[in-house]
């Protein structure tokens, strides 16, 4: 299924208005560190996230704009795994070496996420930093 990314919490990888992504069932799927999964909250809220660990069965997430991990989050709380990015009309797919690279070098830079996001919004040309990337090295 093709939905229309919306959110502000996947910035600067995944953009509103800019991106869409292509989810699929999570059943039969081995999930891993760095998957963005669309998961329903405790107070029903549906959220795409990124996992960042999983530990004991239970998935911790973690937006990518974010710096704060959420969870536990069950596995029955999953409902599906995103597996293509789709921006100005070429594919990205999240099983692409190149991407998974990027995802988990964002994943590391949690601590100073802040920081970064702060010189992508003041320093212009650096916001086409992750989609220089995407395109060196995530495209298909």
């Amino acid at each position: 299924m093709k939905i229309p990314f919306a959110g502000l919490s996947m910035y600067p990888l995944l953009a509103g208005g800019r991106d869409e992504v292509i989810i699929a069932a999570v059943s039969g799927r081995h999930l891993k560190r760095g998957d963005i999964v669309l998961y329903q909250r405790k107070d029903g809220t549906h959220v795409l996230h990124r996992i960042h660990h999983i530990n004991d069965a239970a998935y911790y997430m973690l937006g990518d704009a974010q710096t704060w991990i959420e969870g536990p989050v069950r596995e029955e709380e999953v409902l599906a795994v995103v597996t293509e990015i789709i921006r100005k009309e070429k594919s990205i797919l999240c099983s692409n070496s190149g991407y998974r690279f990027i995802s988990e070098l964002w994943l590391l830079l949690r601590p100073i996420r802040p920081q970064l996001i702060r010189i992508f919004a003041y320093l212009p040309f650096l916001r086409k930093l992750p989609e220089f990337l995407f395109r060196r090295w995530g495209n298909t």
